[in-house]
């Protein structure tokens, strides 16, 4: 019989860790900073929507996956431990164990996140214990990241510090009104290799800001149920709409227009940032054969674009994806499609600049 690549290699295998010598807490526990589920109340389970809301049967269940999610505090802790309980891992031949269903830690504040370790696990196992950071010998407070699986939902979560440790809360970001985020796998986090390197949780890291991740896969569709439910939320610093992989050029012209009068009713002032899909790997050999379909796209937003812009609305902009990959865009996809952490990497620190730069310029 084969062996087990840990078994050949102590470095591959998952460690096995258990719930001895620490102290659990709950994610609602004082000290502890959730992020990514804006209409969560305390207690409840970790959903992306509102359970009442209904999209549709897909948008519906992909919404227990908590892509985006993350919880930060500052601790002294010597040793992060968690313990979870996973529901709905959807497990795919183009993406890690880990960025479906673990975790990863960074440690830092502000813009200054270093990361540290992933949670290893059993990847056939729907309950685990893993370590998250240390022991260390050095106690003093740091402060943590915790990011949430990117494919897979949450029924439990617990998580565990040394004896003793204390829990306080975390660095104010910059500035926390949410970045709202709507789109489709990519924006999900597929097919990042773990959690912290999405593009959301990328540009959180850079720009020291909140995201809302409203990536569904396969289901960024732009429907007006989405936008009225988007608009509820309060004092956003932007949304961000990138959903034309899942709707073509078709669908965009249908519905994109809509989704941002809808938008616009309650935020009429509100930075709003078209971003057209990102290269595709047949686009980069294949050429000509692809131009029609991307000319279609880019028309579709540009129309929009110039409606708006000609009914006075200074804050509407438009982001070509075809730039965000650099020069070399054959690199940066798992499958021709779904982003690598080198993707998502280059995307991040191109979209970035360009989000900063339209904040801080932002028309009153």
């Amino acid at each position: 019989m084969r062996k087990n690549i840990g078994e050949l290699d102590k470095n591959m295998a998952a460690e096995i860790v258990n719930r001895d010598g620490m102290d659990w807490y709950t994610i609602d526990a004082p000290g502890f900073e959730l992020n990514g589920f804006y209409w969560r109340k305390q207690g409840e389970l970790l959903r992306r929507i509102p359970l009442e809301i209904t999209v549709s049967e897909e948008l519906d269940e992909l919404a227990w996956n908590t892509a985006g999610g993350m919880l930060r505090f500052k601790s002294n802790a010597a040793e992060i431990r968690i313990s979870v309980e996973l529901a709905h891992f959807f497990k795919s031949d183009t993406m890690t164990a880990l960025g479906a269903a673990g975790f990863d830690l960074y440690v830092g504040s502000g813009s200054a996140k270093y990361f540290v370790q992933s949670g290893r696990f059993d990847p056939q196992q729907n309950a685990y214990t893993t370590s998250l950071f240390g022991p260390v010998t050095e106690k003093k407070i740091r402060e943590f990241t915790i990011n949430f699986p990117l494919y897979s939902g949450i029924s439990h979560l617990e998580i565990g510090l040394s004896k003793g440790a204390e829990v306080l809360p975390p660095t104010p970001w910059y500035d926390s009104r949410p970045i709202v985020y709507y789109g489709t796998s990519i924006q999900q986090g597929g097919c990042a290799s773990r959690p912290g390197m999405s593009a959301c949780n990328q540009m959180s890291r850079l720009l020291n800001r909140p995201f809302l991740n409203f990536g569904f896969s396969g289901n960024g569709k732009g429907e007006p149920v989405m936008a009225e439910l988007l608009a509820e939320i309060e004092n956003p610093a932007m949304y961000i709409l990138e959903y034309d992989a899942n709707a073509g050029s078709d669908g965009l012209r249908a519905t994109l227009a809509n989704f941002i009068d809808i938008l616009r009713k309650k935020h009429p002032e509100v930075p709003i940032l078209q971003v057209s899909k990102m290269y595709g790997a047949r686009e980069v050999w294949m050429g000509t054969e692809f131009n029609d379909t991307r000319l279609a796209l880019t028309d579709a937003h540009l129309d929009v674009l110039r409606q708006r812009r000609a009914a006075g609305d200074r804050n509407i902009h438009f982001l070509d994806g075809m730039t965000l990959y650099g020069t070399d865009p054959s690199e940066c996809t798992v499958d021709g499609t779904h982003a690598t952490d080198l993707g998502f990497y280059f995307e991040a620190h191109r979209m970035a600049p360009v989000i900063r730069n339209l904040l801080d310029n932002q028309e009153i």
